[in-house]
């Protein structure tokens, strides 16, 4: 599983941001994601790649962020 290509779809489908813009180094407010959302997302991150998030963890501002903390979170899971 591409974590990028999984998270690019997730983003684009539910918040309807293109998928081009939605690069490592994209900010997730350029994105158009406030506060709120990025909990959405994170919510639907733990379903899609079966890991727990906790709250502490959600320092987050990049899509590379992002990516990083799901594969990090992945690793130490066991769900790699």
């Amino acid at each position: 599983m591409d974590t990028l290509e999984t998270l690019r779809g997730m983003i684009a489908g539910k918040f309807e941001v293109a998928p081009a813009a939605i690069l490592p180094e994209a900010t997730l407010e350029t994105l158009g994601l406030d506060s709120l959302s990025v909990f959405d997302l994170i919510f639907d991150i733990e379903g899609v790649f079966d890991i727990k998030v906790e709250n502490d963890q959600v320092k987050i501002e990049t899509v590379g962020d992002v990516v990083a903390l799901i594969d990090r979170l992945r690793q130490e899971q066991g769900k790699a």
